[in-house]
């Protein structure tokens, strides 16, 4: 099984890597991991955050591929996911964000693909678990 997530920066990656790559984990599968680049944002952040979810993939001994492309993010996502064979696409939803469930319920709409948002509020609840 291959899970595609996407990640936008490091910031957002460092909180939420080490949930989603347990995820991947307990579902034995490989993780995905791709960073959008707009034309304004440096390369260097989007290395940044796939490094973030690579390194979480190998201290929990799971396999994550880094994908960083270039273009418009709901498009991007799903063919990306389309491209690497991903079975499943998980997202993280920000809190208050209109423009992070815009971009959910637009993947959900653009592919056949199953997609699962997870809220923010889990990943507090892991953080603070796991602490």
């Amino acid at each position: 099984m291959k899970i595609l997530i996407a990640t936008a920066g490091p910031v957002p990656a460092k909180k939420k890597a080490e949930y989603i790559v347990n995820i991947a984990k307990r579902l034995d599968a490989e993780l995905i991991a791709l960073h959008i680049l707009r034309e304004e944002q440096a390369k260097a952040k989007g290395e940044e955050a796939l490094e973030i979810f690579a390194q979480a993939g190998q201290e929990a001994h799971v396999n994550v591929a880094k994908v960083l492309e270039k273009g418009d993010i709901v498009p991007t996502i799903v063919k990306s996911a389309e491209k690497e064979g991903a079975d499943l696409i998980v997202m993280g939803a920000s809190d208050g964000k209109v423009v992070t469930e815009w971009i959910s319920a637009s993947v959900t709409e653009k592919t056949k693909m199953p997609v699962v948002v997870i809220p923010s509020h889990e990943f507090k609840k892991a953080a603070t678990i796991s602490s």
